[in-house]
């Protein structure tokens, strides 16, 4: 096998996700078997995918992304008329980690606090949560407050 293009486009989690439902869905009506250690890597992947933190998590039940909600994201951000662009890397941080605070939000964005106002974060962090949704927090599952069993308190988290 000769290698033609090397990285010709980066994908998104959500796209990768798409691409092996559908190969799975393909190869299932088509009775195809698939060799073990694909198989294997698909489920892999799939339950990596969609299991938490992943935005995904719930992706089967909320259909929160989509390339018609991808492109919707890509415009009103385009829209926002913010005072410096993000990068194709940063979009593509964005779209995988679903950032629901400005916290969380700078770690897909280099430099934001320099490139960024306080409003702006806000507004990027709003878009995303109105077009794909907000992710749930520690506190609305009910499990925020409580201490894990297996942890040992410390000066540093405070207990």
């Amino acid at each position: 096998m000769k290698i033609l293009e090397s990285q010709n486009a980066l994908l998104s989690n959500y796209e990768v996700y798409q691409h092996i439902t559908d190969q799975r869905k393909r190869n299932k009506a088509q009775n195809r078997r698939v060799p073990g250690n694909a198989h294997h890597v698909m489920t892999e992947v799939v339950t990596y995918l969609g299991e938490k933190p992943s935005p995904l998590e719930k992706q089967e039940e909320t259909q929160a992304y989509s390339p018609a909600a991808i492109t919707r994201l890509l415009e009103k951000l385009r829209e926002a008329n913010l005072s410096s662009e993000l990068t194709k890397g940063e979009l593509l941080s964005i779209l995988n980690l679903r950032p629901s605070s400005s916290a969380l939000l700078s770690t897909a964005i280099e430099d934001m606090e320099e490139r960024f106002s306080e409003e702006e974060h806000n507004k990027i962090v709003d878009i995303i949560a109105e077009v794909l949704g907000r992710a749930e927090t520690m506190d609305e599952g009910g499990e925020g407050d409580e201490m894990d069993a297996d942890a040992v308190p410390s000066v540093e988290n405070g207990y």
